[in-house]
């Protein structure tokens, strides 16, 4: 099964996104879109409609979306949150679960 596709959010590296797509792996960044200026709603929304899991640091914002999200029926790829690490760190973990899950698996476990 193809693993997950992953936007960055611009709290997270866009050096991250092009070092996962030398690996293989199908990323986007906000930051490389120069999409840095559109709300949080909006860069959810441009993920979802790329079948992306979107992957931030921003806790207080993207766990109501998911909430809005299933409240409105409506799905989404997954929202994958972290705390602030050094890239190299966060490196690792997206690593693990790009190996480690499908598309598939990551939107139902924390899509929709």
């Amino acid at each position: 099964m193809p693993s997950p596709k992953l936007h960055l959010n611009a709290h997270v590296s866009w050096h991250l996104a092009a070092q996962l797509r030398k690996l293989g792996f199908d990323v986007t960044s906000t930051t490389e879109l120069k999409m840095d200026e559109a709300d949080d709603d909006v860069q959810f929304a441009f993920a979802v409609s790329q079948k992306r899991a979107i992957v931030s640091m921003n806790h207080k914002d993207f766990a109501p979306l998911h909430e809005q999200y299933l409240n409105e029926g409506k799905e989404h790829w997954g929202i994958v949150l972290s705390t602030e690490e050094p890239v190299p760190v966060l490196r690792r973990r997206l690593l693990r679960l790009l190996n480690s899950l499908s598309e598939v698996d990551l939107k139902k476990k924390c899509g929709g």
